[in-house]
């Protein structure tokens, strides 16, 4: 007894002492863990910049191309024959190697010339493409065989021998997007549309961010959110950021 009862006054003790240290260390940690977040999030919205402008600059290499190439402005613009295989398979001869899920080129009327995603698209009109902004990369929904797939794409106007066509290209923004926009461990990043989510299984419930913290099936965490720009109806997509629950953390966190 003589033994014990120290061991329980020491242990009482450690226990009060820690849960002190925790409760003082607590607003120490969100701010820790709020900074961390706010450098996530730098770091994702720079990569959606630099992954846009990357679009553009290869998206002009590809239209350069197109307008000096003497096959296609001879069969599409001398002879007028769309069909030929030199205008509607150029959109597939470079889409692969420019890493790119979609490119397709059109004229002036956005009739589709050529499509490297969608081949038998050719000759189709692509009426809700003309509200994208040009030279800027912009999220909308790409229908491919009756599947409607979110992208990130831009439109570059160009001439060949003075007739106006736009290229459309760029990237599926899916679960190997999200994967890309990775900024560093520690962080769960998803998409959200809507009601959509994206990237984030089991999501029964969940609220709106307010004060850098969302509650995801009753589970609190912070927060922060990167708007994706969008043309097209309803929500634009946003990039959800997650860092440690809050609320969570203790002690241990910071050892």
């Amino acid at each position: 007894m003589k033994i014990v009862t120290p061991v329980l006054v020491a242990c009482v003790t450690a226990g009060v002492v820690l849960a002190l240290v925790n409760y003082r260390l607590a607003p120490a940690s969100s701010a820790c863990a709020l900074k961390g977040l706010a450098d996530a999030h730098a770091a994702v919205s720079k990569e959606v910049k630099d992954i846009s402008a990357q679009l553009v600059v290869q998206s002009r290499g590809f239209c350069a191309t197109v307008s000096t190439d003497m096959a296609f402005a001879m069969k599409l613009i001398v002879e007028k024959d769309a069909s030929a295989p030199e205008v509607s398979d150029i959109a597939g001869r470079y889409m692969k190697a420019m890493n790119f899920d979609f490119l397709e080129i059109t004229d002036a009327e956005y009739k589709i010339l050529s499509s490297g995603h969608f081949p038998a698209s050719a000759g189709n009109i692509l009426t809700r493409k003309s509200a994208m902004p040009e030279r800027a990369a912009t999220c909308l929904y790409e229908n491919i065989r009756g599947t409607e797939t979110l992208s990130l794409q831009v439109k570059i106007p160009f001439t060949c021998e003075g007739v106006k066509f736009y290229c459309f290209g760029g990237i599926a923004v899916d679960t190997a997007f999200i994967s890309r926009m990775q900024p560093f461990p520690g962080i769960t990043l998803f998409i959200k549309q809507g009601g959509e989510i994206l990237g984030m299984d089991d999501i029964q419930t969940m609220s709106a961010i307010k004060d850098n913290v969302i509650v995801i099936n009753d589970k609190q965490w912070f927060a922060a959110s990167h708007a994706l720009p969008w043309v097209g109806e309803g929500d634009a997509p946003e990039l959800i950021l997650l860092k440690k629950e809050a609320g969570s953390m203790n002690l241990l966190d910071l050892l």
